[in-house]
């Protein structure tokens, strides 16, 4: 239960180290959150493969290299009493070409804003597994790390968000068409 309905909401800080670790910045500025007055603390970006960055300096877990940060983070967040769940990410085609060349997709269509973006690539069924598999694995390790809990980033136009969309979900296998099967990426 938390101690109120005040939330912080999600929002990409770009605090992490040039290799995608949680920094004493983002401590510093998570220790202030939490004597915020929230209930709850969702963190902003954290993405759950380093070849798909959303921007620069997003933290990435992907495994336990940065488990002692991880931990540190977790413990400033909430030093208040406050809950703090980490959002999760996958960018899919909105991943900058200076970050990734190729970006992924459910399906190959652009963006449509010339010059930043790649043409994504569509995933393979094993692929999209594997990325569930990442999200998964990603959840584990930061609540194993002390966060209480994973928010998945199904907005603004990112990899869940991109599967549920008939725009930029054009498949017409298990992983699209019907909302059922455009919904099963986020469900799974």
């Amino acid at each position: 239960a938390l101690d109120n309905r005040l939330v912080k909401s999600a929002l990409s800080e770009q605090l992490g180290t040039l290799r995608n670790a949680p920094t004493e910045k983002l401590e510093r500025l998570y220790r202030a959150w939490s004597h915020g007055g929230f209930g709850l603390v969702i963190t902003g970006n954290v993405m759950v493969d380093r070849r798909a960055l959303g921007e620069p300096r997003n933290v990435v877990v992907e495994d336990e290299r940065d488990l002692p940060a991880l931990k540190r983070w977790a413990a400033a967040s909430q030093e208040s009493g406050n809950r703090t769940w980490v959002q999760i990410n996958h960018p899919g085609r909105q991943s900058p070409r200076l970050l990734s060349p190729r970006p992924v997709a459910p399906s190959e269509v652009a963006l449509k804003i010339s010059g930043q973006f790649g043409k994504p690539r569509a995933l393979t069924g094993a692929q999209i597994e594997e990325i569930i598999e990442r999200f998964a694995h990603t959840a584990e390790i930061v609540v194993g790390a002390g966060f209480d809990g994973v928010q998945i980033h199904s907005a603004h136009g990112y990899l869940s968000s991109q599967f549920l969309s008939p725009i930029t979900n054009t498949r017409d296998d298990e992983w699209g068409g019907d909302p059922e099967r455009r919904m099963r990426f986020l469900l799974e």
